[in-house]
């Protein structure tokens, strides 16, 4: 039977089911084409960003009911509510996003169990955001149609379905972090809008390929980020683990090459990496027609495309370059938090290595990982399956193991079976990188570049949130160090062990730059180092001259905020801001009243302030779908 035959008889089976179970399937409906999320003033926060950072993520900022013409059917659709909800973004900024709640009627008569869905929608464009492509949009794009048919037997077993637009407003595919916080703030805002307690309504997160970036991180953060929600379990398959071992897996392979630079371009948005500087021609044009396709328009597109080929000759060791490596390295799964719920991973074989984009000795590496903090897994390698392949029997695993875990019963615990997998080794900061451009990692965790605005670094969380605001023309470089790393002198003051850098372009004209650094030990005061102080040995000044505030963060108790404005005056003063050549920039270190170290290794949520602002922070539809493939995911 032919893929659309086979379809016609999983819709029709799926449209009697759905009518027997209560679902109103209107004769002959029809949706109007729904608008672009970028043209939508319903995707748009209603406050201005400087009252969006004082909202709690999570919460409800617009509603609206839609109905989604389910599996591209016109005679059915599905009532739905669509969510504007407050979030965060990868280095911690106040955003907003989109989720769509689906609910059987009949569910409403028992108690809320919640399957929160992360689609593997895997795109640089809103045309691709499940709020979108759930109400009929881009009907081209079949990943929606095919995730609907894999959704169905939730729906008909009575479960209420969560599906966020977790890569966020500014399509950040392959961010972790990011679709972490925005996939737990779409189940928040679900459970605000359903009027059900946090606390006591049991949610199990499921993804596949993409969706299980957002599956992971959410599991990952969700212990700090959202720890008043009842998550029961989790469920991924097609796991990217480690981007730097996915990297050399499908560096110049005829067919995933193609994602290359597609999760470039998402990676980049999310922390704010100007790619321009780094681009040979080709990879310039490259990314200008990927940079607003969904996967589908680049998987395949590529046959034989590097890395290297994207760049110019002096970053062609792509993760020798310090910004590269740094980003890498905070996109390792298992490295922000330890989750607190059962755990299904999967993954395919079928090369020895992996499913041709996946690694799945990295997939049980992370199984391990959880295994060893004492937690319930189960670790499936499907042998002789490809990518696309592989997401059958995960989908049929996933299936029952969730509504186990939904119904309270106890969760299989197959660690006994896991073995080490890979070294998910961070990478080295490099020896001797080339001089990068502005924005770039020196010695530090993390840096961002601002043009006439705001640079936003966070490390290790709110715990060590960072801000810079230029106020006038040119661009600033910030930068955030690693916990109790002093780059510079011993500290002669009771230190948070929070330290960060500043500098402004040379040509930068700045009337003032803001400062704003977040952490434990209760901050009371700045110091800068001076390399010029002590006869050329350098010290830590006094920061002075300067407009200082201290405020506690809302919700962060033992955390303070510390505010700082540099100006005429100031000790340091602009212009010692301007650091021609210097490796760190001019670097300061935060006071506190108690030292209080960030524990290593401890969970941690992200964060960052800006200006005056406190840091914010049954089976029957899965049988069928054997017969029909999936699209690549």
């Amino acid at each position: 039977m032919r893929r659309g035959e086979v379809r016609r008889v999983v819709v029709g089976v799926v449209l009697a089911g759905l009518a027997w179970a209560g679902v109103a399937v209107p004769a002959g409906a029809t949706s109007e084409q729904p608008t672009l999320p970028t043209a939508s003033a319903f995707y748009r926060s209603p406050v201005p960003a400087h009252t969006l950072a004082l909202i709690p993520p999570g919460t409800v900022l617009r509603q609206r009911t839609v109905d989604v013409p389910w599996l591209g059917s016109s005679s059915l659709e599905v009532r739905a509510t669509q969510l504007l909800y407050r979030t965060t973004t990868e280095l911690g900024a106040p955003a907003v996003t989109v989720t769509t709640v689906l609910q059987d009627p009949l569910a409403r008569l028992a108690p809320v169990r919640i399957v929160s869905w992360q689609m593997f929608y895997d795109a640089l464009g809103a045309e691709c955001d499940p709020s979108y492509t759930l109400r009929g949009g881009n009907p081209g794009y079949g990943d929606a149609q095919e995730e609907e048919d894999l959704m169905t037997p939730y729906l008909l077993a009575g479960d209420t379905l969560v599906v966020s637009d977790y890569e966020g407003e500014d399509l950040a595919w392959g961010a972790g972090q990011q679709s972490g916080y925005q996939t737990l703030d779409g189940i928040r805002a679900a459970e605000a809008a359903l009027g059900v307690p946090e606390r006591t309504t049991p949610v199990a997160m499921v993804g596949y390929s993409g969706g299980s970036i957002a599956t992971d991180w959410a599991a990952e953060l969700a212990p700090a980020y959202a720890p008043g929600l009842d998550l029961v379990g989790a469920a991924m398959g097609g796991v990217p683990v480690d981007y730097a071992h996915n990297l050399a897996y499908i560096n110049g392979s005829p067919d995933w090459s193609g994602v290359i630079p597609a999760i470039l371009v998402g990676v980049a948005r999310a922390f704010g990496v100007p790619l321009a500087p780094y681009l040979s021609s080709y990879g310039a044009k490259v990314i200008a027609q990927v940079q607003d396709g969904c996967i589908n328009s680049f998987v395949g597109n590529y046959p034989g495309l590097t890395i290297q080929s994207l760049l110019k000759p002096q970053y062609q060791d792509f993760l020798q370059v310090p910004v590269f490596a740094s980003i890498v390295n905070e996109l390792i799964m298992g490295t922000d938090g330890t989750p607190r719920l059962p755990i299904l991973l999967a993954n395919g074989n079928s090369d020895g290595t992996g499913d041709g984009v996946m690694v799945a000795a990295d997939v049980e590496a992370l199984a391990h990982r959880d295994c060893a903090a004492g937690l319930p897994v189960t670790f499936l390698e499907e042998r002789g399956l490809d990518h696309t392949e592989a997401a059958v029997p995960f989908e049929l695993a996933a299936f029952p193991t969730i509504e186990g875990w939904l119904a309270g019963l106890p969760p299989v615990n197959g660690c006994g079976a896991v073995g080490t997998g890979n070294a998910l080794t961070p990478l080295p900061a490099g020896t001797v990188p080339p001089a990068p451009p502005v924005g770039s990692v020196r010695s530090a965790d993390l840096t961002t570049v601002a043009e006439r605005g705001q640079g936003q670094v966070v490390a290790e969380g709110l715990r060590r949130g960072v801000a810079a605001t230029l106020e006038g023309t040119g661009a600033l470089t910030l930068a955030d160090f690693a916990p109790d790393r002093d780059p510079v002198g011993p500290t002669d003051f009771p230190s948070t062990g929070q330290f960060f850098s500043v500098a402004l372009a040379s040509g930068s004209q700045a009337s003032a730059v803001d400062l704003v650094a977040c952490g434990p030990g209760r901050p009371s005061g700045l110091r800068w180092w001076d390399p010029a102080a002590a006869g050329g040995r350098g010290a830590w000044e006094v920061v002075s001259g300067a407009a200082i505030g201290v405020r506690p963060p809302a919700g962060l108790p033992g955390q303070g905020c510390l505010s700082v404005r540099l100006g005429p005056g100031s000790s340091p003063s602009l212009s010692a801001l301007t650091a021609e050549g210097a490796s760190t920039g001019t670097v300061f270190g935060v006071v506190g009243t108690t030292p209080s170290p960030v524990p290593a290794g401890g969970p941690s949520v992200r964060g960052t302030a800006r200006g005056d602002l406190a840091v914010a922070l049954g089976g029957l539809g899965l049988a069928l779908h054997l017969g029909l493939g999936l699209q690549r995911s």
